[in-house]
């Protein structure tokens, strides 16, 4: 009876023990985070700050509404102004005390009146047309001067997932370019840089997702930045260029392909979009391409 116990007991111990390595290793792989998938999000974060430097250097915003903030200032009085007007023949008629005090008085006075100051919340509609805001560059400054403090750990984290050295230099030389038009504020360049540094964005993705999707979505985007970077040089001539490729690398990679019938409808729906845009490029008119520029780069966010 005595070994029977102690086989009980020693069964116990040895269950408890192998489903606690079972637990161990199954937190230990639900929170493992392969380099590969840390150089991804760390590629996906430096992927939407480009884009939202590009759209902000013509001011679109992802949605047609912006919060505006506006001070209301209601000065309150607690006496009218005959009473004002009394106290103030009063003081003038006072005696050399009175005027030592004068000081006191006014203190007084001025605490009479309170000043509130309220917060109005507007919504303010916005858009590409409408849109008539000054470059915000003190913001775009801040902006990349923050992305720089995150470039060490990502040139590392590129380093590890084998990104070829002359395209992790390459990138990094670029941002130092792109600095310098910012710092200029020239926005011509900046537009330019921009794009340029972008176009690491889809080498760097290959090597760290099988997403079809969303690599197809990044090339595309990548073509559809170079178009967009040349507005305002005007040269259509390579806007059209820039567009039809964009066009071309979508179809290539997401017409046809098998996915469920929600997404299928949007791939398509972009497609179209991406034709259209190329109207725009025809008639020559800025505000056209970015409005529908902007429509399709929300429309990319369903995918």
């Amino acid at each position: 009876m005595k070994k029977y116990k102690n086989f009980l007991v020693i069964f116990t111990i040895v269950i408890i023990i192998v489903l606690g390595f079972f637990l161990y290793v199954t937190i230990s792989k639900d929170n493992y985070v392969s380099k590969e998938e840390k150089a991804l999000s760390e590629i996906e974060y430096v992927e939407k700050k480009i884009v939202t430097l590009l759209n902000e250097l013509n001011n679109i915003e992802s949605r047609n509404y912006n919060l505006s903030v506006s001070d209301i200032v209601e000065e309150k009085s607690s006496n009218n102004d005959k009473e004002s007007e009394e106290q103030s023949k009063e003081s003038t008629a006072g005696s050399e005390g009175e005027k030592d005090n004068g000081s006191s008085g006014q203190s007084e006075e001025s605490t009479n009146k309170e000043e509130e100051k309220n917060e109005e919340y507007t919504l303010k509609e916005e858009g590409v047309l409408t849109n008539t805001e000054d470059i915000n560059w003190e913001h775009l400054k801040t902006e990349i001067e923050n992305l720089y403090s995150q470039i060490p750990t990502i040139t590392l984290d590129l380093y590890n997932i084998n990104i070829p050295k002359e395209d992790v230099l390459g990138f990094n030389q670029e941002l130092d370019n792109l600095t310098i038009s910012i710092e200029e504020e020239n926005k011509e360049n900046t537009l330019l840089n921009l794009s340029k540094i972008y176009e690491y964005i889809p080498r760097f993705v290959e090597k760290t997702t099988n997403n079809i999707t969303y690599k197809a979505v990044i090339s595309t985007k990548n073509e559809l930045f170079k178009a967009y970077s040349k507005l305002d040089s005007k040269n259509w001539d390579e806007i059209s260029k820039d567009v039809t490729n964009t066009i071309n690398v979508y179809s290539n990679n997401l017409i046809n392909t098998n996915t469920d019938e929600n997404k299928q409808y949007i791939i398509n729906k972009i497609y179209i979009m991406l034709n259209e845009l190329q109207n725009a490029v025809n008639v020559q008119d800025e505000n056209i391409f970015l409005i529908k520029y902007k429509n399709i780069l929300e429309e990319m966010n369903n995918l």
